[in-house]
């Protein structure tokens, strides 16, 4: 096999099974939160904080990642993404108490919204055009099953053992794609561009307004803040777009939503992973 077709095959796997992991631990602490609760003296309802500190730190760093990645080298970024989320699981596994597993997750979160959008980019960047759409389909299928399987596996888990084994099983596979991080990806040209920071903070703040409004209506509380939180994230959503529509070095170029067949892939794919 030629190293090109080991890269096909390789590479877009890899990107896989950071992706399966990332999305795996978005929901998988759903089944233990009774155990947890049970081990650090709270309410279970007070565990859920570790979900949504994950869930809203990797929407705040997903925009960040892809300029990061530009500046210093996608290998790095997804690299350095992969030993930090290692690290940050086994920090969740010998949490003491849920101040210190929030405070692991929020890493985990970090480093997962790093290392999804730069491996898609390390593969989009690599990939040939005749591979294009077989390499997307490689790391897309496993993602697409990591939130059916989390409750199920998360279950089995705790019955069979305890919480922790749910972060220490990243160990293993952390350690396994960091080593082949290292001897398959290989890096592009950084590009010297400044960092669009009220692209940022005005991408980040609306993810942040949505995020507390879809959370406080799927709890059933605070309707009342839910709505005002739904209309900021429209509202200084709205404004970022019109900002990066406008600037010269946006965070996002929006501008490639001007193409008619990404416009409706992606448009197409973002409403069936929202229904």
């Amino acid at each position: 096999m030629s190293q090109r077709s080991g890269w096909r095959a390789g590479v877009p796997l890899l990107v896989a099974a950071t992706l399966f992991m990332e999305q795996l631990d978005g929901t998988i602490l759903v089944t233990a939160a009774p155990q947890i609760a049970a081990d650090f003296g709270v309410s279970s309802a007070d565990v859920n904080i570790t979900m949504t500190a994950y869930l809203l730190a990797v929407a705040c760093t997903i925009p960040f990642g892809g300029w990061l990645a530009s500046r210093i080298g996608a290998r790095f970024v997804f690299i350095s993404s992969i030993a930090l989320f290692t690290l940050a699981s086994l920090l969740c596994a010998l949490s003491p108490g849920l101040e210190m597993l929030v405070f692991g997750r929020v890493l985990q979160g970090f480093a997962g919204g790093m290392m999804a959008p730069v491996g898609r980019l390390i593969v989009l960047r690599g990939a040939a055009k005749t591979e294009l759409l077989r390499s997307i389909a490689l790391i897309t299928w496993p993602a697409l099953l990591a939130p059916v399987l989390a409750p199920v596996l998360g279950g089995l888990i705790v019955t069979v053992s305890t919480w922790h084994w749910i972060f220490i099983l990243n160990v293993p596979i952390g350690v396994a794609a960091f080593v082949a991080a290292l001897i398959m990806v290989q890096d592009r040209a950084t590009e010297r561009r400044t960092l669009d920071w009220l692209g940022l903070l005005l991408t980040s703040a609306a993810v942040l307004a949505l995020l507390l409004a879809v959370e406080l209506v799927a709890a059933g509380d605070a309707m009342l803040i839910a709505l005002f939180s739904g209309i900021a994230a429209l509202l200084i959503g709205g404004g970022a777009v019109w900002w990066m529509l406008g600037t010269r070095h946006p965070l996002l170029n929006l501008r490639v939503f001007g193409i008619p067949t990404f416009r409706v892939t992606n448009s197409g794919g973002s409403s069936f992973g929202w229904w």
